[in-house]
């Protein structure tokens, strides 16, 4: 059995799954903000470093990555662009990796497909650009050997080159006991709670990661952040 997969009974600091470099393909079975939230805040403290995100839908709000977040200072560390046409969003991507530098811990890229279904797009222009955008998103984590983080917004043929070009697909299932993050070689069981059920609000994946305190502490030192607070950038 992997090391990584172990009871959370026998460790007190919850588990999260780790995110290797290259396309990470997030799929959950309910409102993805939450884990989403949680796994690049995660990220982004484990490495002391920051993070690119394109967005996508209104994925990138700050109030809720900053009561995810323990602390809200790691909210400097994330730079948010955000398209609202296909073609915004292409150019977005395909100018990122040129921003990306030795600070860059993560990108993230929500709803991936979901510009590139739009009706003014012919079907196989939209699947066009989808197939280029995610080579360019693979080509920058291989080059910058930093995860890329993705959700799609529907599970269907249009989005299966989504899930076909991740490195890694991680999925977070409700349980009768909590959210289960399971991957290849990782499985987080059930997070104890003294009231024997767990709830998947914003409160709880605070607690998460509040929990996982002692990891960021380890951590080497901080990057200083490029901004005093979340830059958000529109494409126009």
């Amino acid at each position: 059995m992997s090391d990584h997969i172990r009871s959370n009974r026998s460790n007190s600091i919850p588990e999260l799954p780790s995110l290797g470099s290259g396309l990470q393909l997030l799929e959950v079975d309910g409102e993805p903000r939450g884990p989403l939230h949680t796994l690049a805040v995660d990220q982004i403290l484990t490495s002391q470093g920051s993070a690119y995100w394109v967005d996508t839908g209104g994925h990138a709000t700050t109030q809720p990555l900053a009561r995810i977040a323990p602390d809200p200072r790691v909210l400097d560390r994330i730079q948010v662009a955000r398209g609202f046409t296909p073609f915004q969003h292409y150019t977005l991507i395909d100018e990122l990796c040129r921003k990306i530098g030795e600070e860059t811990a993560l990108v993230v890229v929500p709803a991936l497909d979901r510009f590139y279904r739009e009706n003014d797009l012919r079907q196989d222009e939209g699947e066009a650009m989808l197939v280029r955008v995610l080579a360019m998103l693979a080509q920058c984590g291989r080059e910058h050997d930093i995860p890329i983080l993705v959700t799609r917004s529907r599970d269907d043929e249009f989005a299966a080159p989504v899930e076909a070009s991740a490195a890694t697909t991680i999925e977070c299932q409700s349980t009768t006991q909590g959210p289960r993050f399971v991957a290849d070689e990782f499985e987080t069981l059930v997070y104890p709670a003294s009231h024997g059920q767990l709830q998947t609000t914003l409160a709880f994946w605070h607690r998460i990661l509040d929990a996982r305190e002692p990891l960021y502490e380890q951590a080497p030192g901080p990057v200083a952040p490029s901004s005093p607070e979340v830059v958000v950038d529109g494409a126009n």
